[in-house]
């Protein structure tokens, strides 16, 4: 069976370089989902031992894949509130100290948001410009990524109505009543979400 890999990453301010810590999570933990809350109730804890890595490819925050259009953001002013901590100097992470930004990586080497868009987009606004600079989690699969059948399960009850067309073409809305929840993609990627928020951030 393929075990899922969780990667975590924690910025390092002077240092050229981020805290990180990998670790392999069983196969019985069936989903994405399941491999994060197994992670975080039975691995993660303040204990574990990150280790420092120089900063290799920086990946920019505008390149990566959102999962909801610029209506399915619920809370703005949550993100003015995150936006006043990270200027605080404080990152945005879980009570566990979780990062709040989850993704996968797909075979054709994409980012995904699957939790987080309201933290992402407040790094953003505070300047944040690429990946390394906030805490984030990245799962894979052992190959290294996760396949577009894995992916379907951020689309809830809907995902059964995606078998057979391109994820990529949608985005789901949990604060729409359920048979308009499945919308058709508007924002390609976090760049283009960003662009359409900002000014209500101010």
């Amino acid at each position: 069976m393929n075990h899922k890999i969780i990667k975590l990453s924690y910025p390092l301010k002077l240092l050229d370089s981020v805290n990180t810590f990998s670790e392999t999570i069983p196969a019985s933990a069936k989903d994405i989902y399941k491999v994060v809350n197994f992670f975080e109730k039975s691995i993660f804890s303040d204990k574990i031992k990150l280790k420092i890595e120089k900063i290799g490819k920086k990946i920019p925050l505008r390149r990566i894949i959102n999962l909801h259009n610029k209506d399915g953001i619920k809370d703005i002013q949550q993100i003015k509130c995150m936006i006043r901590q990270i200027e605080s100097e404080k990152d945005i992470l879980h009570p566990s100290r979780l990062p709040n930004i989850k993704l996968v990586q797909t075979k054709e080497n994409e980012l995904v948001l699957f939790d987080g868009h309201h933290t992402i987009l407040a790094y953003m606004y505070s300047r944040r410009k690429y990946l390394h600079e906030l805490p984030h989690l990245i799962v894979v699969n052992e190959e290294g990524f996760v396949n577009d059948k894995e992916v379907l399960i951020f689309f809830g009850q809907h995902s059964s109505k995606l078998r057979g067309s391109d994820w990529r073409n949608y985005v789901i809305n949990w604060q729409m009543p359920i048979k308009k929840q499945l919308c058709k993609r508007v924002e390609k990627n976090i760049g283009e979400l960003f662009d359409l928020i900002k000014s209500f951030l101010k």
